[in-house]
């Protein structure tokens, strides 16, 4: 075994035998469109499993959700609550994840409070005090230039990528650099760089703007177009066909990722493997190699990034290559002479490939097989085969791509080495019939992943399911709704923490709920306070088997209820935050149903306290002014425990942002950002008194950034910092 791997498991042995069993996060935004956050999830699931370790998904997967929340990020960032020790040993980061939503500055911010637990980051960004795991992106590119020019000897290069997106005008920047080292021409009008997303109608627009500065017919002025991204390759080979230009014929094309859709393309595209699940599961093991080595300086790794070679650049595959014409016969097919023996031998390898099709279904097999190799007809018997295969196997049992790309991958290597002596011509017909199969297996996983995020719930009820959940009028009906419904998700276990006072953003946090029941030393659980998140008790999950969870911040808009924990049995993420979804939808149901309890009240500033930062509380305009200052308190009064935001609240109140800020000042004395820091202050006043709160919980529910930052402001309004101003009353 190696050195590495030795200590990793005796570290990880011993803390198992005193009880310790090692507990990683995980935490970005995770894009349930995309496969990159699930191959990244997968990765890191399989290290977990592998070296026997606790694993919590903190990916914050609600900007994907049924509905969209507006202020989702802000929500995303509760979960930062949590990723401290005791709960956590270690988490693995992508920062670079959040950069749509947020400027770099504050990202490095964000995840730089996270220390001192210990971090390794998966992204393109710099996170101090972190290790960081990155794709060696400067080889990628000499890999990919050098096969286009030392192979298919190309000098004359564009290229497609977007500037809103770092790591693709890196891309730019190291392509650049490999046509100085091959004294190659920079050409005019050969660079576009996109100033928006990689949609459709913006790549278009960057391969008209191409067309308009280059011929691409027949390699006139450029031999090959170099993309940033498979997405962009894909498209970029879809305009030009509308445009009637043919990839590989009049140019190559080649994409970066391997993405899904550099099999799926007009032609397979020769693109860059990123690695995403290896970097998962070696993310893991470099958090492991931190906790065995406290001290140990944070490290940086590049990982070495994959030439997958396809037909886009004018390559085939090596397989393909491997069996063009030769003087040699395979051995093993020479003694077949005869229609039956060949028909046998194909059966036996389509029976061996295809174990999970009965004896009829194989015959007609290896009639298809028959009828492509010998007919050059434009429909192919193999691909119908196959998609009625698929069929039949959806409807009785869940969609296995992988089972099928086994039988295409074992059914081609069986008929390869029938071509060597046979034509080009037919070596490329049966080739791309298999890229014509692979593909239609591709399509097939496709609609059963939408399926997944579309319909997790997989018994398509999942109207029936939020009736359930919207029906229940008290905390046991939705209790009840969700031992139930658990089963039908398949998530085998959860409990919730909840605010002793839902209807309160502020009350203190019990466990509110488990399934199935668990009993701690001093017996059951239920009703046992929660201090911080972070010091919920592990007793909660067995020391005798490792947990995989997925956290849920429960929440509906402005109003927070508490989270859950939903034990983590699939990698389909939107599985958990539907049900996350429809229990703060319910909970919010019953919230509203009764009026405000007498602790919320005393909470919330009192009218004196309200008079005391409006300077001037009388309107000084006539009936028509469309807001008062009664108005403009009650609405920040309403977003207490949110940044301030002029625009949004302005939008609110049906007025202009310039209006808005204009007639605050005039009617309180203060902007609207200092009226609505100096309520702020008046409730923390409340809170302080009551003895409720600590001073973190605080900075918390009045969205402060943090508890520095909240004592900072408190003490520019008092005078005092919130310790002496507490010990003075």
């Amino acid at each position: 075994m190696n050195e590495r791997i030795f200590k990793r498991k005796q570290y990880l042995s011993e803390r198992k035998a005193r009880g310790e069993r090692v507990t990683i996060g995980f935490t970005g935004i995770a894009d349930l469109r995309h496969f990159i956050a699930l191959e990244y999830m997968g990765g890191m699931m399989k290290a977990a499993e592998d070296y026997d370790v606790n694993f919590i998904n903190m990916g914050g997967a609600v900007r994907y959700s049924l509905f969209d929340d507006i202020n989702f990020i802000s929500t995303y960032k509760k979960s930062f609550r949590f990723m401290k020790s005791p709960l956590l040993d270690g988490i693995v980061t992508w920062a670079a994840s959040l950069s749509e939503f947020m400027d770099y500055e504050s990202i490095k911010e964000l995840f730089g409070s996270l220390r001192p637990l210990p971090m390794v980051d998966i992204g393109h960004m710099d996170i101090p005090g972190s290790s960081m795991l990155k794709i060696d992106n400067s080889s990628s590119m000499e890999m990919m230039i050098d096969h286009l020019v030392e192979k298919h000897h190309y000098t004359r290069f564009a290229f497609i990528g977007t500037d809103v997106s770092i790591p693709q005008k890196r891309r730019l920047k190291n392509f650049e650099r490999e046509l100085d080292r091959h004294s190659l021409p920079h050409i005019e009008g050969a660079v576009v760089m996109m100033g928006k997303k990689m949609e459709a109608k913006y790549i278009d627009e960057a391969v008209d703007k191409l067309l308009s500065a280059l011929d691409l017919h027949g390699r006139k002025n450029i031999d090959a177009i170099v993309t940033a991204s498979d997405i962009i390759a894909s498209e970029t080979m879809e305009h030009l066909h509308r445009r009637g230009i043919s990839v590989p014929k009049d140019v190559a094309v080649t994409g970066f990722n391997n993405w899904s859709e550099s099999m799926t393309a007009r032609s397979p595209i020769t693109t860059i493997d990123l690695s995403y699940f290896e970097r998962g599961y070696m993310a893991v093991e470099m958090l492991i190699d931190r906790l065995i080595e406290p001290g140990r300086p944070p490290e940086t790794r590049f990982l070495k990034s994959k030439l997958i070679v396809r037909q886009s650049c004018g390559c085939f595959e090596k397989s393909v290559n491997s069996v063009l014409p030769t003087d040699s016969p395979c051995r093993e097919l020479q003694d077949i002479d005869s229609e039956s023996d060949f028909r046998g031998y194909l059966f036996s390898a389509a029976s061996s490939a295809c174990p999970h099709q009965d004896e009829k279904s194989i015959e007609a097999l290896v009639d298809a097989i028959s009828h492509d190799l010998y007919s050059h007809s434009a429909e192919s018997q193999i691909l119908v085969w196959f998609q009625n295969a698929m069929q039949n196997w959806r409807r009785l049992r869940d969609f296995d791509s992988g089972l099928f790309q086994d039988a295409v991958s074992r059914i081609r290597s069986t008929l390869l080495p029938m071509l060597r002596n046979e034509s080009f011509e037919t070596v490329v017909h049966v080739e791309n019939i298999f890229h014509q199969t692979r593909t239609l297996v591709s399509v097939f996983q496709n609609y059963e992943a939408f399926a997944e995020r579309e319909n997790p719930y997989k018994l398509n009820n999942i109207a029936n399911q939020s009736v359930n959940f919207t029906s229940a009028s008290s905390m046991e009906q939705i209790f009840e709704v969700l031992r139930y419904q658990l089963s039908e998700l398949d998530i085998p276990e959860i409990v919730m923490v909840l605010n002793e006072d839902i209807r309160s953003n502020f009350s203190r946090q019990r466990i509110a709920f488990s399934f199935p029941q668990t009993e701690g030393k001093n017996g059951n659980l239920i009703g046992q306070e929660v201090l911080e998140p972070h010091l919920f008790p592990r007793e909660f999950f067995s020391k005798e088997k490792r947990h995989s969870l997925m956290l849920g911040i429960l929440h509906h808009a402005d109003r927070s209820f508490g989270y859950a924990f939903f034990g983590m049995k699939s990698r389909n993420i939107a599985r958990y935050d539907i049900l996350r979804m429809l229990l703060s939808n319910a909970l919010y149901n019953v919230a509203q149903s009764s009026s405000p309890s007498a602790s919320s009240r005393k909470i919330a500033p009192s009218g004196e306290q309200i008079a005391s930062v409006v300077v001037d509380s009388a309107d000084s305009g006539g009936r028509r002014d469309r807001i008062s200052s009664e108005k403009i308190t009650a609405y920040l009064l309403d977003h207490i425990s949110e940044p301030t935001d002029v625009q949004k609240m302005a939008s609110s109140l049906m007025v202009s942002k310039s209006y808005l800020s204009k007639k605050c000042k005039e009617l309180t004395g203060n902007s609207v950002q200092i009226l609505h820091e100096k309520l702020k202050i008046e409730q923390a006043k409340n809170m302080l008194v009551s003895g409720g709160f600590t001073f973190a919980e605080i900075a918390y529910a009045l969205g402060f950034s943090s508890q520095n930052y909240f004592s900072s402001v408190f003490k520019k309004n008092t005078g005092k910092s919130p310790m002496k101003w507490l010990k003075e009353r």
